[in-house]
């Protein structure tokens, strides 16, 4: 079935997301180009549900439903992904700056006891 393949290659999408190192502004429009066609998407399928029911039975899921929950589950998917990510980002941020005051009130002690001997 086509749609075995469609939520595959989703998948694999999301873990190449994952394997990524680094945000780029592209990244971000792409970011922002998907939350776009999502709502988009949400208001077609809501004010059309017909448009769903056909879609489904083209990639050979039975219903407009089934296909909602299957998309549903690889976004789902993505934004956990996506969150995980970002947090281990926030994580390094943190330790990078806790590394650098700390390296940062070191000097400074250093140099305020070197002052203070130099005055004595």
């Amino acid at each position: 079935m086509i749609s075995q393949w469609v939520i595959a290659a989703a998948l694999v999408l999301v873990g190449v997301y994952l394997l990524k190192a680094r945000r780029s502004p592209n990244q971000q429009a792409i970011r922002r180009l998907f939350i776009v066609v999502a709502l988009l998407g949400g208001f077609i399928a809501v004010l059309f549900p017909e448009y769903t029911n056909a879609l489904a039975g083209f990639l050979g899921i039975g219903r407009g439903a089934d296909l909602l929950l299957y998309s549903f589950v690889v976004f789902a998917l993505f934004y956990a992904v996506y969150q995980y990510r970002r947090q281990l980002w926030q994580e390094k941020i943190t330790t990078d700056l806790a590394r650098s005051l700390t390296l940062t009130q070191a000097a400074l002690e250093d140099f305020a006891a070197q002052h203070t001997d130099k005055k004595n």
